[in-house]
């Protein structure tokens, strides 16, 4: 009896405590014209360039440098009727498939709009063996207290030519961007009669829908987990001009450029073509215990796309990637485990990490 007085006690206070106060703003939540003006932009061809996300594939071969490997003892674990099997390469390249995109609308009680792009790719590896090796475990070793394991018995070597030296994997991976959408608002702000203040642009009506920014984009092979490496910041360096991309920051005060985080459209990264034509590139791995067992590439998706490899350095890579095109030109940066490579049997996968960073050539 006691609960229910108290429960009803509770309810008066709040309604003479909100009694004559309006009820809150709801959220702005689009409108089928809304959708359908924001698909509109997405799919403009002004911004075909900006929000592409396939042309950082290059189906040309080119080398690829990866050290002489060894059995090592954790590969004991195979047994008799699984022979371990590695492969070494001397180039590669990487094939577009397909792709599957959604857009993911989500507005705002401020009447703005954040579309999620998410992007599934499907693209084909493709690596030339120049040796093979085939581990046999034939050999089952007993130890003093009755445990058992295999032991490496023999090792065949294999030099594989013509197409048997061609091998192609479909691999798959993932990631998002983050476009931020607002409509025109009016140039004079609404003043409150009372006290003066500002309250603020109105919109205008009807709605007319404007991309004003854009996060850049990260994408994981076969998705974001413990195995695929992180990458920590690219540093992008043309002569005295040094930007720094991180990826991630709490520090809402931070005016650099974020993974993450909103750019505006107009605010990307500038070259000039008329006095740059390459930028060195050093891409660096959170983890220096895995950065020194990665592959790194670049891709300036512009004029004729070209995929790179980065010689390796303490903590990362470093070189330089050509630029070409003119407008907004997409930058791609590549780490790969070596073991995506190494291992056929067991097929440990692909496992990458790549960020898509747009720039605007001039």
């Amino acid at each position: 009896m006691k609960k229910r007085l108290l429960g009803l006690l509770a309810i008066t206070v709040m309604c003479l405590v909100t009694c004559g106060n309006e009820p809150p703003e709801p959220f702005y939540e689009g409108t089928p014209e809304d959708d359908a003006q924001i698909d509109s932009i997405l799919t403009h061809p002004s911004y075909a360039r900006l929000l592409n996300t396939i042309d950082g594939f290059v189906p040309t071969y080119i080398g690829a440098t990866l050290p002489e490997w060894e059995i090592v003892g954790s590969d004991s674990i195979f047994r008799a009727d699984s022979p371990l099997v590695m492969q070494h390469i001397d180039s590669c390249a990487l094939s577009f498939v397909d792709t599957n995109r959604v857009y993911d609308r989500w507005y705002a009680k401020d009447t703005t709009c954040t579309v999620y792009l998410i992007d599934t790719f499907e693209v084909e590896s493709n690596v030339h063996v120049d040796s093979m090796i085939i581990g046999h475990y034939d050999s089952l070793y007993i130890g003093p207290t009755g445990d058992t394991n295999w032991v490496l018995d023999s090792v065949e070597v294999i030099m594989p030519t013509g197409g048997d030296a061609y091998v192609s994997e479909t691999i798959e991976g993932d990631g998002r961007r983050l476009i931020f959408l607002e409509p025109i608002r009016d140039t004079i702000p609404t003043i409150d009669e009372e006290t003066g203040d500002t309250l603020g642009y109105p919109v205008r009506e009807p709605l007319v829908w404007q991309l004003k920014r854009i996060s850049y984009g990260t994408y994981y092979y076969p998705t974001r987990g413990t195995d695929v490496p992180a990458i920590s910041r690219v540093i992008l360096t043309a002569g005295e001009q040094v930007d720094t991309i991180i990826s991630s920051s709490t520090d809402t005060t931070y005016t650099g450029h974020v993974m993450n985080r909103f750019r505006h459209i107009d605010s990307l990264v500038q070259y000039d073509s008329l006095s740059v034509d390459s930028i060195e590139v050093t891409i660096e791995v959170d983890d220096v215990g895995v950065s020194g067992v990665c592959n790194y590439y670049a891709v300036c998706a512009g004029a004729t796309p070209e995929r790179r490899q980065l010689p390796s350095v303490a903590g990362g890579a470093a070189g330089y990637l050509p630029l070409t095109g003119q407008n907004i030109v997409n930058l791609y940066f590549e780490v790969v485990t070596w073991n995506s490579y190494y291992y056929v049997n067991p097929n440990i996968g692909y496992y990458a990490a790549v960020w898509l960073i747009p720039v605007r050539i001039n």
